[in-house]
């Protein structure tokens, strides 16, 4: 099955979607969580805005996670991680970011991503630019957004922070360019607040009741050990073939490698603050997972245990929706 996926053509990327219905053909049938007590002033303006039911969330997503695998593929095939142009990175995104039962409808943390796309896609840019003063501010903004999103990415701005320090010299005025783009939306938000007279109720509530400390929605049951189980070994799995992603490439691509490994930190720290709390949250690793896997696949020389391994991954979520939950 994986063998399809080995084009060139980013308009070939449409069967993303059949193959995500698959993944995530339970939401079509069965309930799934639409309601989040979690989300942050844009997330909660994007579900009163779209006023969605089951059904509605469902496709939503479906349509959002598509548009991400997209901008993700765009991304790795631009900045050349693998060497080889293909899909590998929009299926693993959508595997990825379909392991619980709690990820199928338009929750907080996949709406969040979208914005921590565009922040990589900005910091990704920035090495060796003679003037990348664009990307800093753009990767703050975007990452300010993924915040406002989903209160624990407020992280990020650390997580954007050290990337920069990554990727180039230290210099405190390319760190004072994304701060300034970080700040630009909590400005914006803060001044329509103050204007209607509602900071005290509505933004600053919003702002402080995004945090808890390891403050879980629900008691880790059964059904919730298939896709922690999966997610633990994907990362134990990237972290033994470290060597082999890094194998015969470029300065740029091994910073940008060493940056998705920064994500997977940040966003592992950004579970233990976030309030309300559960699996759907690890949607955000999904964009680090994805494109590490994008490159292991590729490197990969044996086609036999590239298809063994990814059926596996396929047939294991769907099964876990239907008989664990």
């Amino acid at each position: 099955m994986l063998s399809l996926f080995k084009t060139n053509s980013i308009i070939l990327s449409v069967i993303l979607i059949p193959y995500a219905l698959l993944l995530r053909s339970y939401g079509l049938s069965n309930k799934i969580t639409t309601d989040f007590d979690n989300s942050g002033l844009v997330s909660d303006f994007i579900y009163e805005t779209l006023n969605l039911g089951q059904q509605g969330s469902f496709v939503v997503a479906l349509i959002l996670l598509f548009a991400q695998a997209v901008l993700l593929i765009l991304i790795t095939n631009n900045h050349k991680f693998s060497g080889d142009s293909n899909l590998f990175v929009g299926v693993f995104y959508v595997m990825t970011g379909s392991i619980g039962v709690s990820y199928l409808g338009l929750n907080p943390a996949l709406i969040g991503n979208t914005f921590l796309i565009l922040a990589l896609m900005n910091l990704f840019g920035i090495f060796k630019e003679k003037e990348p003063s664009g990307h800093h501010f753009g990767a703050g903004f975007w990452l300010a957004l993924a915040a406002l999103s989903y209160g624990s990415l407020f992280i990020f701005l650390f997580f954007g922070l050290f990337a920069i320090n990554v990727l180039r010299a230290f210099n405190i005025k390319e760190m004072l360019q994304l701060i300034s783009g970080y700040l630009v939306p909590f400005i914006l938000f803060f001044t329509y607040f103050y204007a209607i007279g509602d900071t005290q109720d509505s933004f600053l509530p919003y702002l402080s009741s995004s945090f808890g400390i390891m403050d879980l929605r629900d008691e880790i049951q059964a059904y919730a050990l298939v896709p922690i189980g999966v997610i633990f070994s994907i990362f134990i799995a990237l972290i033994v073939n470290y060597n082999l992603l890094m194998e015969k490439q470029v300065m740029k691509t091994k910073k940008n490698i060493n940056i998705l490994f920064l994500f997977i930190l940040f966003g592992a720290m950004s579970f233990v603050i976030q309030a309300d709390v559960w699996l759907e949250h690890f949607t955000i690793l999904a964009i680090p997972f994805s494109i590490l896997l994008g490159i292991l696949f590729t490197k990969m020389k044996s086609t036999v245990w590239k298809e063994v391994w990814h059926f596996l991954l396929f047939l294991i979520i769907p099964i876990s929706h239907y008989f664990l939950t």
